[in-house]
């Protein structure tokens, strides 16, 4: 089976397949921690934004958003999305593990489980020593993961499948514990006039534990804040689903 890169046959679909995904609920929460911690950012880059739906609803809130994504198609539409709505913007097509900016931001966000398609733990440390470089003195930096608990309860062994007036599609997914990875293939059937188009994609994620989070973002220069049950302010079970951590550069890397 030959496959089409993640989020390029998905990307039109992608808005409508997550119309579940609270993302009004996502952006308070993110200006939540922020308060909490008393911090006041004012330039974000969103790590993986997609679609652009978070950055849409933070620029609203008066923040500067900027975004960066691996998938050209999703930034296409995040950009129609945006200037839908008169706001503006800065999108670039470039992969986390290679990112570089011209100039440093106050915060970095990296949200819906974008860490997890990072898959080994030294791209890991590679994309956590971008973002540093990528941020001011005492930046923060906010992201999410998926569990192992969220996988093994949700989606392994797991087939889900839907049509809509535009596509349909089936999904698939095997976990692989002894490796950490969630596959997951996802068929596509794009409506084309009279006929469908069929697309693959495949998608592997790898389950982090905390500790091993908090090691890399140790060595990269971080000091780790917290690791919340997500849309909490509760520190994370073994029954999450998904943990969020914060974290704050330091003044020196750790060498």
């Amino acid at each position: 089976m030959s496959f089409t890169p993640k989020y390029t046959s998905f990307a039109f679909a992608y808005d409508e397949m997550m119309q579940n995904v609270d993302y009004v609920r996502w952006a308070d929460y993110i200006d939540r921690l922020f308060a909490l911690y008393n911090y006041r950012p004012k330039r974000l880059l969103n790590i993986a934004c997609g679609t652009g739906s978070i950055d849409i609803l933070l620029a609203n809130k008066g923040y500067d958003m900027s975004g960066i994504d691996l998938a050209f198609e999703m930034l296409l539409w995040a950009k129609k999305k945006a200037n839908a709505r008169n706001i503006n913007l800065n999108l670039w097509q470039q992969d986390m593990r290679q990112l570089t900016v011209a100039k440093p931001f106050d915060a970095a966000l990296c949200l819906y489980d974008s860490i997890n398609y990072i898959v080994t733990e030294e791209d890991l440390k590679l994309v956590f020593d971008n973002v540093y470089d990528a941020l001011v003195p005492e930046g923060m930096v906010i992201f999410d993961v998926t569990t192992e608990y969220n996988i093994v309860k949700h989606f392994h062994r797991q087939t889900f499948a839907e049509n809509y007036d535009r596509f349909s599609y089936i999904w698939k997914n095997i976990y692989i514990n002894r490796d950490k990875l969630c596959k997951t293939v996802l068929t596509f059937f794009l409506k084309d006039d009279d006929h469908y188009q069929k697309y693959d994609e495949l998608h592997i994620q790898k389950i982090y534990s905390v500790d091993q989070v908090k090691n890399l973002l140790n060595d990269a220069g971080f000091k780790m804040l917290s690791a919340f049950e997500t849309f909490s302010f509760d520190k994370w079970r073994k029954t999450s689903e998904r943990i969020n951590f914060t974290a704050v550069k330091k003044h020196e890397k750790t060498l």
